[in-house]
């Protein structure tokens, strides 16, 4: 019994100084250290910021986000910012934005717009129309000929097609909307599978090599990526409308940019979507987090507070009412606004700093061939990013209000003019309703009052009033009279080369009015010039 005790004895002390089984391979960098710490967190942020503005136009995208993508510290300040908060705002300190405007999606200055019916003028437009102007400005265009050319004026005819919305809770005052689809059949979900690929191989390698360090350095790259990428992507991306009161006339109306003119033609609240209309997103609850309406339970006398219980009598409700007149300033409770707090973002932005912290202390913990594979995770998520990158945001915007607004190529027509007053000449016979003067469109184009200038604006004028005429008759309104001749001939050959212009411009808005009478009549598709 003795000897066996003593065999077992043995047998402990020989499995307790058993060396640890080694890795399969070692790389022995002698004196040389690979410390990737520096760039750990900070390379590729713009890239990787950039990748995520277009997470919600294509889908699938939110599910292939699972790589260890770089700029986790750039990427958690720059979303923690939507988290709205007294903590999040402390942590991540900015301005209190909407989700739209942090993915590019609003905040673009549109041009000016002035409605040829209702009168409204619009200094400065949204980002629908700054998108419609973009596009009117990349047309071609058909050329319109005439005698003289000084600088092209492009003019682009947009007939707004119908578009039905969701309507909004009245009670809530909510604006209309409609979701829009995601793009279908993109390869930017094929694409993912290589940094995906890379990723977990890399991770892999450092857990068969036995460095734990970097092998949870990656894996916790792919974690807090993948997870961002759900949430931040789980929006639903909208257009919101306005609403637009049923005997609303038409919004026909002009957007202006220099030598870019768009007309918008249609109905009054299809117009407004354009003018006045935007991009949302919408979260789901469970990321929004809001913060629930609740009675103030302090009223405010003076610039202090006094605090008042739920429980009041009768005699004291009748006090607070009569304390709100000129003779004290305590005011009744009052109720907070509701607002999203976006929590679930913030707790994501949070986990992408963590990783950048995380990585400064353990990556040069790990052993050279660790550092190598997480590199190489970097490089192949960063090509990734930066291939998202590339990849134009307004032109993609374009199409989606293009889609989601059913206007096709032939509902667009552009023309190109020679001079600037020619096309806006054209613009305001193409804009002129039955009874009604544009005389505040024709000096938003042309505001000069000498007596050339005032001369060519009555005639075009006139020639708007005799809409329904015969070409004849609207030529010779177009014609100097015998008390233009008297002009000194500087002044003279000015004017004849503006009338000039503005029968080029009245024969070109006759052959196209002529086509939008048959499209209304007919439904014919194609413009004829």
């Amino acid at each position: 019994m003795l000897l066996k005790r003593a065999g077992i004895s043995a047998l402990s002390r020989n499995i307790d100084i058993m060396p640890p089984t080694p890795p399969p391979f070692e790389i022995h960098p002698g004196n040389f250290s690979l410390n990737v710490s520096g760039v750990a967190g900070f390379f590729g942020g713009d890239e990787a910021i950039s990748a995520i503005q277009t997470i919600h136009h294509y889908e699938y995208r939110k599910w292939t986000g699972w790589y260890n993508s770089p700029g986790s510290w750039n990427v958690g300040k720059k979303f923690g910012k939507l988290a709205k908060s007294r903590f999040w705002d402390g942590l991540f300190p900015g301005p209190d934005e909407e989700p739209a405007k942090f993915f590019e999606l609003d905040g673009k200055q549109g041009p000016k717009y002035v409605a040829s019916r209702s009168g409204t003028i619009l200094e400065h437009t949204g980002h629908l129309a700054y998108l419609i102007m973009q596009k009117s400005k990349e047309e071609l265009g058909y050329q319109v000929t005439g005698d003289r050319t000084t600088k092209q004026n492009k003019v682009t005819i947009v007939k707004m097609q119908p578009c039905v919305f969701e309507r909004g809770d009245k009670k809530e005052n909510k604006p209309p909307a409609r979701n829009i689809p995601p793009l279908r059949g993109h390869h930017t979900s094929l694409v993912a599978i290589l940094p995906i690929a890379v990723s977990f191989t890399t991770c892999g390698l450092c857990g068969w090599t036995h460095d734990w360090f970097c092998f949870s350095m990656i894996l916790l790259g792919i974690v807090s990526s993948g997870i961002f990428s759900l949430v931040i992507g789980s929006a639903r991306l909208k257009l919101q409308g306005v609403n637009s009161a049923h005997t609303a006339p038409p919004g026909d109306g002009i957007l202006m940019d220099g030598d870019d003119i768009v007309l918008l033609l249609g109905r009054e609240e299809d117009v407004a979507t354009i003018t006045r209309g935007k991009f949302v997103l919408e979260y789901d609850p469970w990321v929004r987090w809001r913060r629930r309406e609740e009675k103030r339970k302090r009223s405010v006398p003076g610039d202090g507070t006094k605090p008042q219980s739920d429980h009041t009598s009768d005699t004291e409700k009748g006090q607070v009412a009569g304390q709100v007149d000129g003779a004290s300033n305590t005011y009744p409770m009052s109720r907070e606004p509701v607002t999203d707090e976006y929590n679930a973002i913030g707790l994501c932005s949070i986990l992408l700093v963590i990783q950048l912290l995380a990585q400064l202390l353990l990556i040069p913990q790990g052993t050279l061939f660790g550092q190598i594979m997480f590199l190489s995770s970097f490089a192949a998520s960063w090509g990734y990013n930066l291939y998202l990158s590339s990849i134009d945001k307004e032109y993609i915007q374009e199409r989606l209000i293009l889609d989601e607004l059913n206007l096709e190529k032939k509902h667009m027509q552009t023309y190109v003019f020679g001079t600037r007053t020619t096309a806006a000449a054209f613009a305001c016979l193409m804009l002129q309703p039955p009874g009604f003067e544009p005389e505040h469109i024709i000096h938003n184009f042309m505001p000069n009052n000498t007596p050339v200038w005032i001369a060519w604006r009555e005639k075009v004028l006139e020639v708007m009033r005799k809409r329904d005429g015969s070409r004849d008759i609207c030529h010779n309104l177009l014609k100097m009279n015998s008390d233009e001749e008297t002009f000194e001939p500087a002044d003279r050959e000015l004017l004849d080369q503006l009338l000039e212009d503005a029968r080029i411009a009245y024969d070109q808005a006759m052959d196209v009015q002529e086509w939008l009478m048959d499209d209304e009549n007919n439904g014919n598709d194609s413009i004829q010039t």
